[in-house]
């Protein structure tokens, strides 16, 4: 769920928090392959592996626009027919003032796929599908992005209007090797409110980006938001 946020949990894709502004190329690609596809702490494939990628398109003015996508298992897991697509789109615009990183977009979540009445009354929700505004502040290597549900959050009912809070460092103690740390709290809607939290390291080399992250919730009783480690490649084009 989201380009941004993974690659601070994952170095794979983030949504760190902000597109970069447009250099000499106003494109760019990437393409990761990680153990477990883990969304605020919680894993979306059954703590099995996933291939994740996706496309920005960022303007000198620091408009940006991107998709990304990777395969899911939450929704088949509750449903046969549920989707194995996550689809994100985004934009909006990013700007250095000073030392100061500023982010400030839409994100879309798209889930292709049957979510009828029956799907809906047998397992309790509504569509998956889900709109998030935010707003992101970096500094050096320290990165705080606020995102707020403008549509029921991946299917709660009654959870328009939940917000998340990302506190992110990204340090490079070498050349070619970053320490990770995250720390996240999701305030639901009718549901409950749970934090999560990352330690790791990135390390580059070849072209790609080799990560090692250990992940973990304070949600009880869940095997898919216990404690794991995982493993990710990836590269950016």
């Amino acid at each position: 769920m989201q380009k941004r946020i993974l690659a601070a949990l994952l170095a794979a894709p983030m949504l760190g928090s902000g597109a970069a502004l447009a250099e000499d190329i106003p494109f760019s690609a990437n393409v990761s392959i990680v153990s477990d596809y883990a969304f605020r702490g919680v894993s979306q494939t059954d703590q099995r592996p996933a291939i994740q990628g996706g496309f920005d398109y960022a303007h000198d003015s620091g408009l940006y626009v991107g998709v990304w996508a990777s395969n899911v298992s939450w929704l088949s897991d509750l449903d046969a027919r549920g989707s194995s697509l996550e689809t994100n789109l985004y934009a909006g615009y990013a700007a250095e003032i000073g030392p100061i990183g500023l982010d400030v977009g839409l994100l879309q979540y798209y889930y292709p796929g049957d979510f009828d009445s029956a799907w809906k009354a047998a397992n309790g929700m509504k569509s998956p599908n889900t709109l998030e505004g935010y707003v992101g502040v970096s500094w050096a290597f320290l990165s705080f992005k606020y995102s707020h549900s403008f549509t029921n959050l991946f299917g709660t009912a009654d959870s328009k209007g939940s917000d998340y809070y990302d506190l992110s460092l990204s340090y490079e103690v070498m050349d070619g090797l970053t320490l990770d740390a995250h720390y996240g709290y999701s305030d639901i809607h009718n549901a409950d409110n749970y934090e999560d939290w990352k330690l790791g390291a990135t390390y580059s080399y070849g072209g790609f980006d080799f990560g090692l992250h250990y992940v973990d919730t304070d949600i009880k009783n869940s095997r898919i938001a216990d404690e794991r480690v995982i493993l990710s490649v990836s590269r950016s084009f």
